[in-house]
């Protein structure tokens, strides 16, 4: 259902209460007969109301949805061809040099990480804490420590 329905079924269902609560307030002139009748009467009418805006949001749903297909058919076989130029022209990360300068000297971090993960072979996860003021690096691997020279 789309909003402008939903709005005016829920009008219609509000004015039907609205008439019925009214006619409930005057329930001391009526007899409970009466105002049984008129709740039925007022389920009734939201009921058909009910019924007739289903069916009309089922025939705009059929129709959206035919044009949904085709529509997504179409993108399906453009994002396959997309796709395609895509991947044979796949960007590579750039290249990342980080350096540590302290006392007049230059230290690359991956020729620090190499030369710890030389130092301890085979570790899954590696903790590197660097110390340059005392030309060491402090390593964790896999629960086991060491250090190096840097």
């Amino acid at each position: 259902m789309d909003a402008k329905t939903k709005k005016t079924t829920a009008a219609t269902v509000k004015a039907d209460i609205a008439k019925t609560a009214a006619e409930l307030a005057e329930g001391s002139k009526k007899t409970a007969e009466e105002v049984k009748k008129a709740a039925t009467k007022a389920t009734e009418t939201v009921k058909k109301t009910a019924a007739s805006t289903a069916k009309k949001a089922t025939a705009a749903k059929k129709t959206t949805t035919a044009k949904k297909t085709t529509t997504a058919a179409k993108k399906t076989t453009t994002a396959k061809k997309t796709t395609a130029k895509k991947t044979t022209a796949a960007k590579k990360d750039p290249k990342v040099n980080v350096y540590l300068q302290f006392a007049d000297r230059n230290y690359e971090i991956n020729d620090l990480i190499k030369k710890v993960q030389k130092a301890q072979k085979n570790g899954k996860k590696y903790d590197i804490y660097l110390k340059p003021e005392e030309f060491k690096a402090y390593f964790v691997v896999d629960g086991s420590a060491g250090d190096i020279e840097i």
